[in-house]
């Protein structure tokens, strides 16, 4: 009988200890998956708002750096006025137009990454806290590029819009984005944007072009840690050494 018994208590004994492994197991397998959704997601919105911030913060650090030896960026400052750029051929924009253009370029990339973090927020799954630090962060982008008369807050989103290609919702590439200014009706819209990159070259308004960078910065540190990589715009840097 104590024989049976001892038995029947170890048969019990493995069966609960197998059971509670497989609920173990099976919980962890599941943190597991979704630890690696949630890394999935972050990178497939973060990742291209991390890269073009850095491209962003590394061209105007360049102008920046050339406005306080010079004074000026002069091969920005190819027109006086945004709507000089119509009737422009494709030679000027992949030529002397270039320095000014891409600038832009970069920026409206930049617009659309935000857009798409902005829209697409409640797919995100960050740390507690991080969404709402996220969110600051973000909003300190846009306000740095409307301060002192710049980008205005609501033209951001659009002109960001403008960037994609409909249907596919894909970025532009600068070919794109040069013949889509080069149509007068649409170019309009552009043009703040370009005025913007213009009173960068020239020098004017400064301290903006120091809250832009510092708000970029520290997006960048964000994005840097929250997605477990490396120093993005110490990396855009290094790329050009």
């Amino acid at each position: 009988m104590n024989a049976a018994m001892t038995a029947l208590v170890s048969a019990l004994t493995s069966g609960v200890v197998a059971m509670v492994t497989l609920l173990i197991s099976g919980r962890q397998q599941r943190r597991a998956d979704e630890r690696a959704e949630r890394q999935q997601l972050n990178a497939r919105y973060l990742n291209p708002l991390r890269w073009h911030a850095a491209e962003v913060h590394y061209r105007l650090s360049l102008i920046a750096a050339a406005v306080d030896e010079e004074g000026t960026y002069p091969p920005a400052l190819v027109v006086d006025e945004p709507h000089e750029i119509e009737g422009k051929q494709p030679d000027w924009f992949m030529g002397r137009g270039c320095a000014l253009i891409s600038s832009a370029y970069l920026s409206a990339c930049l617009f659309t990454q935000l857009m798409r973090v902005r829209d697409d927020f409640p797919f995100l799954r960050l740390a507690r806290g991080d969404d709402t630090k996220l969110a600051t962060l973000v909003l300190r982008v846009h306000i740095a590029f409307l301060s002192d008369g710049g980008v205005y807050y609501v033209t951001q989103p659009s002109i960001g819009r403008d960037a994609l290609l409909d249907p596919d919702g894909r970025l532009r590439s600068y070919r794109e984005f040069c013949e889509l200014l080069m149509d007068p009706s649409r170019r309009v819209w552009v043009d703040i944007l370009v005025r913007f990159h213009l009173e960068v070259a020239r020098g004017d308004s400064r301290a903006r072009t120091d809250r832009v960078l510092a708000a970029l910065h520290d997006l960048s540190d964000f994005l840097d840690k929250s997605l477990a990589g490396g120093a993005s715009l110490r990396a855009r840097w290094t790329a050009e050494t």
